[in-house]
């Protein structure tokens, strides 16, 4: 590392899985989308680099992963709404557990996302163009609003279930 919070040499971008070329629906194998980067875990004193990856897969459409790897066993993993991901891109967005807000600092736009669990909260700020590769990503696999069309028949139903 280049000393800069937000600099890795550990192949940072996004990928989607090699072949995939389009939307997968019921019947079709799961479309993955993975962006690794390096994210600010925002403590007392110098932030800390933090490998991440940031996970998507159409199998579950409504959702996304941030796996932060700070070196230690095993890895940290939060699992929250990908329409929360894309509103905190905006604006403020997120109760509870996970917030999400925009800012930007000496030109560079960053993401927040506020992390709590029990009595335990921390923060992370991430490049806002790495957010934002992201999120295009994983449009181009499943279209925001078209999530409902990828769910398999276990999700499909699951789905079912939460409405009534």
């Amino acid at each position: 590392m280049s000393g800069k919070v937000f600099d890795t040499d550990d192949e940072p971008g996004c990928a989607r899985k090699a072949g995939s070329d389009g939307h997968a629906r019921w019947g079709v194998a799961p479309e993955p989308v993975t962006c690794r980067t390096v994210v600010a875990l925002l403590e007392e004193g110098t932030p800390l680099p933090v490998m991440t990856d940031l996970r998507y897969d159409s199998a579950e459409p409504y959702s996304v992963t941030m796996a932060f790897n700070a070196g230690s066993d095993p890895v940290i993993e939060w699992e929250f709404g990908r329409e929360l991901l894309a509103s905190g891109r905006r604006r403020l967005d997120g109760f509870g557990d996970v917030q999400v807000w925009p800012d930007e600092i000496r030109g560079h736009g960053l993401v927040y996302l506020s992390f709590r669990s029990g009595r335990e909260t921390f923060v992370v700020a991430a490049s806002a163009v790495v957010i934002d590769e992201f999120l295009t990503s994983t449009f181009d696999v499943v279209p925001l609003g078209e999530e409902r069309s990828f769910l398999g028949p276990e999700g499909f139903a699951s789905q079912l279930w939460d409405e009534t």
